[in-house]
């Protein structure tokens, strides 16, 4: 939601993509960015001013969402439809690192191997 310039209910989040040699991919877990205010002791705060530093204002954590769940279902929808085009781009470009990488992990085995 957007009000005046401010945005308010931004949702970030992961999704975990298994891809295969010839470029096809499966979603797997979804998870959402979340937080939760904590809540410190007064001695808590006191001893955070007293040593120079803030406590911080919330805990972070993922939250998988259920594979059933009405959330899980829209994003994974987006994902095989709408953002289709960025997730094979992404698998794409993941197959070529994993190619160089593994070309690199040869040549170093072969030198290894003559050095030895």
């Amino acid at each position: 939601m957007i009000d005046r310039g401010f945005e308010a209910g931004d949702i970030a989040g992961v999704a975990e993509i298994s891809y295969h040699r010839d470029g096809e991919w499966t979603i797997g877990a979804i998870a959402l960015d979340g937080a939760r205010r904590l809540q410190h002791t007064p001695h808590d705060t006191l001893a955070a001013a007293h040593a120079g530093r803030t406590l911080p204002a919330f805990e972070r954590k993922p939250v998988t969402l259920d594979e059933g769940d009405t959330l899980y279902l829209r994003i994974y929808h987006r994902l095989e439809h709408e953002w289709r085009d960025r997730v094979q781009s992404a698998v794409i470009e993941q197959l070529a690192d994993d190619r160089e990488s593994l070309a690199e992990e040869r040549a170093d085995h072969r030198r290894a191997r003559r050095a030895g």
